[in-house]
């Protein structure tokens, strides 16, 4: 179970489209391009089309595992947020293993979650409801504990898990086993009864196969390569992180701010930027807001640090 601390979480939307595999692969898309880690994990649950997920430096929890004794091999990692009796609906305050999480619940699914090392003060808090348009008390809740579960209770996630669980569990794994074994056994049979017969069959087909191979395999390489573009096209929405990170330090450069936090998360923007100097936000929302690329732009304080949160505009509105 990894550190909150050392966790990433975003929830992202997926068109209602894409379904198995390719889902999977549009999701990693995502991933990959918000995740700042160089060897990316994660872990997800999904509501229809849109996964909630938690993201964490493989090769950094793999060097902590191996510091402890274990193989990452043999390892499941899984968030702590997976493990605690989920909610329902609404904020709640969070007590975990490093420090405190705000989750934001809807029908059983976690919509959002923020993690401080202790609880959050006033104003921070009130930040944080407006982040998520809600309307909250301006002092945070009482912290709970949530109860500790015998396994995740996640269902909906990557990395076959659900064959792990398969395995570890010994009945599932022999209703599983006879599962498959018993087609085998029919298809078995059939085979034996129809093989003479299937025989004349099997060499014409086998000439036609070879007499159309080399066409068959470049249309379906075509038929790959133009669906794989559409994915992408349809997914990349917005402008890479790169080069939206590019864009903030030409509009920072001259101001004696220095860039301290970075939150970025399809399509919103959130950092933190400290200085020795008094700042005139306005100075920032004004510059921030005359460039096409950020729109909503908005500014506040979290303790002595400055907080600037805008929307990233859309490939089609940025050049527009």
């Amino acid at each position: 179970m990894p550190a909150r601390n050392t966790l990433k979480h975003a929830v992202f939307s997926l068109p209602e489209q894409l379904t198995g595999k390719k889902r999977l692969s549009a999701l990693e898309l995502k991933i990959s391009a918000w995740s700042p880690f160089s060897d990316t994990r994660f872990s997800a649950t999904w509501s229809g089309n849109i996964a909630s997920v938690f993201a964490w430096d493989g090769e950094a929890l793999d060097r902590r595992i191996k510091e402890n004794g274990y193989n990452p091999a043999d390892c499941e990692v899984v968030p702590e947020a997976y493990i605690r009796r989920p909610g329902d609906n609404g904020i709640r305050l969070v007590s975990c293993n490093d420090g405190i999480e705000a989750q934001v619940w809807t029908n059983g699914f976690l919509s959002t979650s923020r993690w401080w090392a202790e609880v959050p003060a006033k104003h921070e808090w009130s930040l944080f409801a407006r982040t998520i348009s809600a309307s909250v008390n301006s002092a945070p809740p009482s912290v709970i504990d949530p109860e500790w579960l015998e396994s995740p209770w996640h269902i909906s996630q990557t990395g076959g898990t659900l064959i792990t669980q398969i395995i570890r569990n010994e009945d599932l794994l022999a209703a599983s086993i006879a599962l498959l074994i018993a087609p085998c056994v029919y298809f078995a049979a059939e085979w034996a009864s129809y093989s003479v017969m299937r025989s004349g069959v099997t060499r014409e087909i086998t000439l036609v196969a070879e007499e159309s191979r080399a066409i068959r395999g470049q249309r379906a390489q075509a038929l790959s390569a133009l669906e794989t573009t559409e994915d992408l096209f349809a997914l990349r929405r917005y402008p890479h992180q790169i080069q939206i990170m590019s864009k903030t330090h030409a509009l920072l450069r001259g101001h004696s701010v220095t860039l301290s936090s970075w939150d970025y998360n399809d399509g919103v923007l959130e950092f933190g930027l400290d200085s020795e100097q008094d700042i005139d936000t306005r100075v920032f929302i004004t510059a921030f807001e005359n460039d096409p690329l950020f729109s909503s732009v908005s500014a506040g304080t979290r303790g002595s640090r400055i907080v600037m949160r805008m929307s990233i505009s859309s490939y089609a509105a940025a050049s527009s």
